[in-house]
């Protein structure tokens, strides 16, 4: 969601409309979801920022030890050995090209305010304009982020939730799904959205950033969600994504999350049980995909 890309790339509202109508559970576990068809279920589990394991309690533990497959958003690098030099070298000139973009710079995709904003940053972050000319944005978004942790210290280091519910669902011999198999196919996700929507990428990760500035997103709100809330920096992103960013917002949350929703229904037309982990943001509001779920029919529990 955002420090795993900012830690968790897109996570992290005033509440307004159908996003402050998420409910406060009174119980102190993260929140799951259940989806049903007759005796097949599928777990949706939304999470955020971790430092340890707390957040693995016995009912996600139970829930992904009942479940035959565990899907993911995004799988990281080919495991050693299953890619020939070959294939590493080609892929490798895929990414680049994926990464750099000739004819026209990152500036020239941002529109003007975006990019007074964006010039700012480089320039308290340290970072070298000609060193990001050539980037797409979702690489020159990373390149930001890195810069700005790096400046930060942490306390604690974070745990990656996929990376652990990952080891598990191995551990077990159970099979892995991927929204986005490879990194090359989210860099390909990302290299193709409209300019439009690839310059808001970069204002709503600039909000983010200003956010901390005011004292906002501390460890209070980051780590709310293993406790069943997803706290006010979360809500406040999304809602923020979703009124000042309207083209990214529907790229991000209902296009995504329709495909989420649309796989959750065919998993639940094969019977059995299925476990989905996946960034708190794609669990909440009305676009979320326990609300999509129920609009397709779909009975959906939340636990606790």
């Amino acid at each position: 969601m955002l420090r795993r890309g900012l830690r968790v790339a897109l996570i992290a509202l005033p509440l307004t409309g159908a996003l402050a109508q998420e409910p406060s559970p009174t119980s102190r576990e993260p929140r799951l979801w259940v989806a049903r068809n007759g005796n097949a279920r599928v777990f949706i589990f939304g999470f955020g920022e971790a430092k340890d394991t707390s957040w693995l309690t016995p009912t996600i533990r139970r829930a992904l030890d009942q479940s035959s497959q565990l899907w993911l958003e995004t799988a990281g690098s080919a495991p050693p050995g299953t890619q020939t030099p070959a294939e590493r070298e080609a892929a490798a000139e895929r990414m680049k090209r994926l990464a750099h973009e000739s004819g026209r710079t990152f500036f020239d995709v941002l529109e003007p305010p975006v990019r007074r904003r964006t010039l700012t940053w480089l320039a308290e972050l340290g970072i070298k304009r000609d060193s990001v000319e050539t980037l797409r944005p979702w690489r020159a978004f990373s390149v930001l982020v890195s810069a700005f942790w790096s400046t930060r210290h942490m306390s604690y280091t974070p745990v990656d939730v996929d990376a652990v519910l990952l080891e598990m669902a191995q551990a077990a011999g159970k099979r892995v799904e991927y929204e986005m198999p490879t990194r090359e196919a989210f860099a390909t996700f990302m290299a193709v959205m409209p300019d439009r929507a690839q310059s808001q990428y970069i204002d709503w990760l600039l909000d983010f950033l200003d956010d901390y500035g005011k004292g906002r997103n501390d460890s209070t709100e980051a780590f709310s969600w293993i406790t069943g809330n997803p706290g006010q920096g979360p809500m406040r992103s999304l809602d923020r994504m979703r009124t000042k960013t309207p083209e990214l917002y529907q790229i991000m949350q209902p296009q995504r999350n329709s495909w989420w929703a649309r796989k959750a229904y065919e998993l639940l037309a094969t019977g059995g049980t299925h476990f989905i982990a996946i960034g708190q943001l794609h669990v909440l509001g009305s676009d979320g995909v326990p609300r999509q779920l129920e609009r397709l029919g779909v009975q959906v529990e939340s636990r606790p």
